[in-house]
């Protein structure tokens, strides 16, 4: 069975604090005089679910469009529950205990639980929200050369209610080693059990010039 993974991009959606989401204008109807519809999408490419590359925080690093097709494409994957509320961290030793199934997947998915603030309190979800600690990024970047993505069901790695967002970017996305993970931010996970996945697609908008890009996300489970 095929499940998305990602959220419908949404004009009354979500994006960091104070940044743009998605707007949707309708250009022409089915009529007597038009034959088609058509639509204009104004769409920011760091709302909604989302791929942060490299280039996104590290000055030379890659963006969405170098990255390798196997970035996008998974068939060894895990996704763990790691329960947080709000302003809480995701740390090393949360996902210790999974660290052996970790070395065998490239997609690790991480569900925190706070997904289900999305649709009942948007200062939470918006604000407030878990994040993966600076040292995670180090730990997962040393320990786990396989790992290309990590996923997680909130806002973004890094959490508007402290000053770590920088840090937390910078130590998964390779700005101090040549290792990087790329993140997948604000994805839907509330309806796939725990465990190995069959496979994994993440496909982004291959737009020309930007640093990172919404991606569908696909799960077989």
């Amino acid at each position: 069975m095929f499940q998305f993974l990602s959220h419908p991009l949404d004009p009354a959606g979500y994006a960091w604090p104070g940044e743009p989401v998605v707007k949707v204008e309708q250009c022409t109807e089915i009529s007597d005089t038009c034959p088609f519809a058509s639509f204009m999408t104004h769409l920011p490419n760091h709302c909604g679910t989302h791929m942060d590359a490299p280039r996104h925080f590290v000055p030379n690093g890659l963006n969405i469009n170098q990255l390798p097709i196997e970035y996008f494409c998974h068939k060894d994957v895990l996704l763990i529950d790691v329960p947080k509320e709000a302003e809480q961290p995701v740390m090393p030793e949360d996902l210790m205990p999974y660290a052996d199934q970790i070395k065998g997947v490239t997609a690790l998915l991480v569900r925190t639980g706070f997904e289900k603030y999305r649709d009942t309190d948007q200062d939470a979800y918006q604000n407030h929200g878990p994040y993966m600690a600076p040292e995670l990024g180090k730990w997962l970047c040393a320990n786990f050369p396989n790992l290309l993505v990590i996923g997680m069901d909130f806002l973004a790695l890094g959490s508007p209610c402290n000053d770590l967002p920088p840090e937390c970017h910078r130590n998964m996305l390779g700005y101090y080693t040549e290792k990087f993970v790329t993140a997948i931010e604000d994805m839907h996970l509330s309806d796939i059990p725990a465990g190995r996945l069959k496979q994994f697609f993440n496909a982004p908008l291959r737009v020309l010039g930007v640093d990172s890009s919404q991606v569908v996300c696909i799960a077989e489970v």
